[in-house]
């Protein structure tokens, strides 16, 4: 907004001033007089031309009257125009900031709200991307323990399986005896041994009964205690063989559950996200609007004070202009 101030308004007529103006008058009698005293001397009717003079000097009296009465009345009109243009101006000004400060205020209000819950976003954001975190931990060291404990449920399957192999074939030697059957015990010993170094959990019964077998004995009892471990191997076998099934269907089943879980959480954080975003658009735009509101309510706030301003200096110029001209006219009149 431009300031407007006195320069942009038409300059005041120059005033006259009371006492300077008597000693005009007084000036222009004496002047008439003299001339008046000089038709004396020069014609015989010194009267006629008096009575002429002065009524050529009360001719002219009324003329100036004429022309300063335009004067002021212009003058006068220029007064009623300007205080009531400025009296306007200033009840509009009122209007405005009025209506800024409230725009000010709703604006100031949204930028808050919208600054909590983008703060309250942020937090939610940061909140899930922890729990993924987590989560992820967690099943890397599930999946970490699955790994290692099938891992060696395996060996020991393996091993099993290698051991129960050997037994079976050590059983049909032990009809033959001799070296084959020497052969086959050495054979058996070795898988034996090898189960239980990777089962160290073995149930007390069954560590006594493959204990006696590593011990060994007469070629007559090989196979009788031989049948009796394949049976003891056999049963490990199963439990070991199911228990890496159970903890395959339980670690898809767990994987599966980790899956869904991050899924829901992915969405989550997307729309969080998305929602964050919006609202900093939003609140920049407010924060602009408010700008630009708060620069209007300044520029319409600093105009207003200069119309005040002008308005109080031009009624008080044109009150002391109606005084002087009040003045002026009683005394053209007694002077006519």
């Amino acid at each position: 907004l431009k300031l407007r101030g006195v320069a942009d308004e038409p300059v005041l007529s120059p005033h006259s001033s009371v006492q300077g103006n008597l000693l005009a008058m007084k000036r222009s009698f004496v002047a008439i007089c003299g001339f008046a005293a000089a038709a004396c001397h020069a014609s015989a009717s010194p009267v006629e031309r008096v009575v002429h003079l002065l009524k050529d000097l009360q001719t002219k009296l009324e003329m100036d009257e004429k022309v300063e009465q335009k004067v002021y009345d212009k003058y006068a009109c220029w007064c009623e125009k300007t205080t009531e243009r400025k009296a306007a101006a200033i009840t509009a000004a009122q209007e405005e900031i009025r209506a800024y400060g409230q725009t000010i205020l709703s604006l100031k209000g949204k930028v808050a709200t919208l600054s909590a819950e983008i703060e309250a976003l942020v937090v939610g954001i940061e909140d899930n991307k922890d729990a993924q975190a987590k989560a992820t931990s967690i099943r890397e060291q599930e999946n970490a323990a699955y790994v290692a404990q099938t891992a060696e449920t395996k060996q020991a399957i393996a091993a099993l399986e290698q051991a129960i192999t050997v037994l079976v074939k050590g059983t049909s030697a032990a009809k033959e005896g001799g070296a084959t059957l020497l052969q086959a015990k050495t054979q058996a010993s070795t898988a034996v041994r090898a189960v239980i170094d990777l089962v160290p959990t073995l149930r007390s019964d069954r560590a006594s009964v493959l204990a006696e077998f590593l011990q060994g004995g007469s070629h007559e009892a090989y196979a009788p205690q031989s049948f009796t471990v394949q049976g003891i191997l056999a049963d490990m076998y199963d439990t070991f063989a199911a228990d890496v099934e159970t903890a395959t269907r339980q670690e898809a089943s767990a994987n599966t559950k980790f899956e869904s879980y991050i899924a829901v959480k992915t969405v989550e954080l997307k729309a969080m996200e998305a929602e964050k975003a919006k609202k900093e658009g939003e609140k920049a735009e407010a924060e602009v609007r408010l700008a630009d509101t708060q620069e209007m309510y300044d520029d319409t706030a600093a105009q207003k004070e200069a119309d005040v301003a002008f308005f109080d200096e031009t009624k008080v110029a044109c009150q002391t202009k109606h005084e002087e001209w009040t003045l002026r006219s009683s005394l053209r009149e007694e002077e006519i």
